[in-house]
């Protein structure tokens, strides 16, 4: 048995999905025959073997009982702003969660708390009564009102820092590394002042890693080459930033989701000729035109579902006795 070869492979080399793989070699009738030949003799030939660990899940989901046991419930609770689906962040992991869920043969069907008028009790009560046992939190906003979800009879996890209050396994984002694998490569591009610059909610959604990689990157660096990071409130964040841009005096600026370009042109500053610009989790128009951070987030979306996944593997429910992060590299991306 040739342990290398994985479903992943056959599927690079036939030009087909790993989900048509999947279903290939499970004899699914909606893959055509020809293509089902195809899949079987080249595994043959290469000696696939299944994933012992995949094909326990997969029993499990097939003997799980009544109920919904091949459906996964995303619940979510981002109120405002047009919604988790209008931000490129969201459907990135989205997708991640999706395909992985297809590639193991589950389902994922979202429940906002809107829909149950907040009410974690009526959540409960509807995830029970349809037998849906998987839970993945994912996608909120801080809400005061927001009641205690009681998931001691759900498999659950978590995304990124979501629905923080509950403690289950997360997947996240490695802010700490990204953060310091991009000041890294702007150092080695000349710059020796760079300034991260990101709003407080979603800094701390990354767990307060982004903060904590760019103070901690500070310590290393000679006292004249340190610039503290601009992480602000919701209020009147462009006013701030021009104060801080002549505080600080930064030479680049490590940035997510602020408009930066357009405050320094109103200071007579322009990118990149007097500060250079470098994005974490660039939006797809930025891709374009910025260097930056490429999140992994369709990664991290999957390891999420995997967590879940796993939880129903070992039958278990409610809160972990030892809560894991699992927390997914980014890669660092120059402009095309």
């Amino acid at each position: 048995m040739n342990a290398r070869v994985t479903m992943s492979a056959l599927a690079k080399a036939l030009g087909l999905s790993e989900s048509t793989i999947s279903r290939a070699l499970k004899g699914d009738p909606r893959i055509g025959k020809d293509t089902r030949d195809r899949v079987n003799q080249l595994a043959a030939e290469l000696g696939y073997r299944p994933n012992p660990l995949v094909s326990a899940l997969m029993s499990v989901r097939k003997k799980g009982g009544s109920g919904e046991v091949g459906t996964v419930a995303l619940v979510t609770d981002y109120h405002g702003e047009g919604g988790w689906r209008s931000k490129d962040v969201c459907l990135w992991e989205y997708a991640g969660i999706c395909r992985r869920a297809d590639e193991l043969g589950y389902r994922v069907e979202e429940f906002p708390m809107s829909d149950f008028h907040y009410d974690a009790a009526k959540l409960e009560k509807a995830l029970l009564t349809r037998g849906i046992r998987g839970v993945l939190l994912g996608f909120s906003r801080d809400r005061t009102e927001r009641a205690g979800l009681s998931i001691n009879q759900f498999t659950v996890a978590g995304l990124s820092t979501y629905f923080r209050e509950v403690p289950v396994d997360r997947a996240n984002f490695h802010g700490f590394f990204n953060v310091q694998l991009a000041l890294g490569e702007l150092r080695a591009a000349g710059y020796k002042r760079t300034g991260l610059v990101v709003p407080e909610f979603n800094n701390r959604i990354s767990g307060y890693l982004w903060s904590g990689g760019a103070l901690d990157w500070q310590t290393r660096q000679a006292e004249s080459d340190r610039c503290t990071p601009f992480i602000p409130h919701a209020g009147d964040e462009e006013k701030d930033f021009a104060k801080w841009v002549k505080r600080e005096n930064p030479d680049s600026l490590l940035v997510y989701k602020f408009p930066v370009k357009s405050w320094l042109s109103k200071s007579g500053l322009r990118v990149p000729e007097d500060i250079a610009l470098a994005y974490l989790y660039r939006t797809e128009d930025e891709m374009k035109t910025w260097p930056g951070i490429h999140g992994n987030l369709q990664a991290v979306g999957a390891a999420a579902f995997d967590l879940v996944v796993e939880g129903l593997h070992t039958h278990r429910l409610g809160a972990p006795a030892d809560p894991k992060e699992v927390l997914i590299k980014g890669i660092w991306k120059a402009t095309p």
